[in-house]
């Protein structure tokens, strides 16, 4: 059973919409049962809930974020987790950092299509946070193949 984790910096916007627009596509095509789809932060505080924004963007889609609670990914099982995917490269590096054994199993988001640069937090920049949502769940539907081909292969090597 593959498992995937999202990680932004707080895990209230941008990586809670990712894991639930990848979960979404998986069950649209019969993996549903089979992955663990998750989501975490770089620099989580405290245990809050998903942004309004996101909840909003969420729904739109057809999601529900109205039960997350952000996490810290310094408390998962790191071990368990076949791919990492992150939405910033300076978080792709500062985890790396602390735990240089995920090399292999991480990729920022932007990765997926063969380029590397940031999904901007919102909060931090400014952007609509309707782009930022559009722009995560574009990279995921047109890069589903690539995601469930790393996250399997990743998954028997950990067999």
């Amino acid at each position: 059973m593959p498992k995937v984790m999202f990680v932004c910096t707080k895990n209230q916007f941008r990586s809670p919409l990712a894991a639930a627009i990848l979960k979404h596509a998986l069950t649209e095509r019969n993996f549903g049962d089979e992955w663990t789809v998750e989501s975490a932060g770089s620099w989580v505080q405290h245990l809050a809930p998903a942004t309004p924004e996101a909840i909003s963007e969420a729904r739109k889609r057809g999601l529900d974020l109205s039960k997350h609670t952000a996490r810290g990914i310094e408390g998962i099982r790191r071990d368990l987790v076949d791919l990492y995917i992150v939405m910033e490269s300076g978080q792709k590096e500062s985890i790396l950092i602390d735990y240089p054994y995920l090399k292999n199993k991480m990729l920022t988001l932007s990765e997926l299509m063969g380029v590397e640069f940031s999904i901007p937090d919102p909060y931090m920049t400014g952007e609509s946070y309707r782009e930022i949502a559009s722009e995560i769940e574009q990279i995921i539907i047109r890069n589903l193949d690539r995601i469930v081909e790393l996250a399997q292969k990743s998954a028997l090597l950990r067999s």
